[in-house]
This record gives C-alpha cells, structure tokens and sequence, in this order.
C-alpha cells in the first residue's frame, strides 16, 4: 500500500469510529430519556392522587367540622 492509500484508510477509519461512537450515544441517550419518561410518569400519577385525596379530605372537613356533634353544617 502506498502512502496515501494508507492516509486515506486511516482518515475512512477514524471517521467511521467516530460516526458509530456517536450514534452509539445518542442511542444510549434515546433508551436513557425513555426510562426517565416512564419513572417521571408514574411519580407524576402518584402526586395527583395524592393531592386528589388531600382536596377530598380537606372538603370532608369542611363539611364535617370536627366541633364535637358530628353534625353537618350549612345546607
């Protein structure tokens, strides 16, 4: 092989290394946010329930003062 063929493997190589180290990444990155989208999800459903059972809670109380009757107050 003369020297600029091997100059030319060289260079064809490297760039073809490079190019599948990226691609590489960007799968990684891909599965990565995947992952992160699903355990974001189901922390976001167990935060809106929570908060849907503190609302019903505090209009429970509402309804229900806990003055000692055990009566309901108002219409």
């Amino acid at each position: 092989m003369t020297r600029p063929q091997v100059v030319i493997v060289t260079g064809v190589s490297v760039y073809l290394l490079g190019t599948a180290f990226v691609c590489g990444m960007a799968v990684e990155r891909i599965r990565f946010d995947q992952r992160r989208t699903a355990v974001l999800n189901r922390y976001n459903d167990t935060i809106r329930e929570w908060h849907e059972f503190r609302m019903l809670t505090e209009r429970q109380a509402m309804r229900y003062p806990s003055d000692g009757t055990g009566e309901q107050t108002g219409p």
